[in-house]
């Protein structure tokens, strides 16, 4: 979870200068890319999308950082993960959103974090699960 979290980081970052300085991003999906970062929609409240991605991914990544250092607090930053995963998928699941029905291009780095996001989650979860199953068995 921990490298997810720090590839989403990086992911965001990347697209993140691209906002900020105005300058092309490379794209797998033709011109997805640049539609999306040139779109007013992709900067609510004044703030660029990415911005929220390394936000949320520079948390995750000091959380699962955390959590593998410090064993007794691990149940508890596990929570807080849960949390964030959820909040990312379902702000991954409103961009994605807005990206397909209202600008109407596809940023490649958006997918691939969206995708990033919900195996995130996924993890979160079954790890909450093999931590209640291992708790039974004590």
């Amino acid at each position: 979870m921990f490298i997810l979290s720090v590839a989403g980081l990086l992911m965001g970052s990347y697209v993140l200068q691209s906002f900020v300085r105005q300058t092309g991003i490379v794209c797998w999906t033709g011109g997805g890319c640049e539609t999306v970062r040139k779109s007013t929609l992709a900067y609510p409240f004044g703030i660029p999308v990415p911005a929220v991605g390394v936000a949320g991914y520079t948390i995750l990544a000091v959380l699962t950082f955390l959590r593998t250092v410090n064993e007794k607090m691990a149940p508890k930053l596990l929570k807080w993960i849960l949390g964030m995963t959820i909040f990312g998928v379902c702000f991954v699941t409103w961009f994605t959103y807005t990206e397909i029905f209202l600008i109407q291009g596809i940023c490649t780095w958006c997918a691939i974090s969206a995708v990033n996001m919900i195996v995130l989650l996924a993890l979160t979860v079954t790890s909450m699960k093999r931590g209640k199953k291992y708790e039974t068995h004590k």
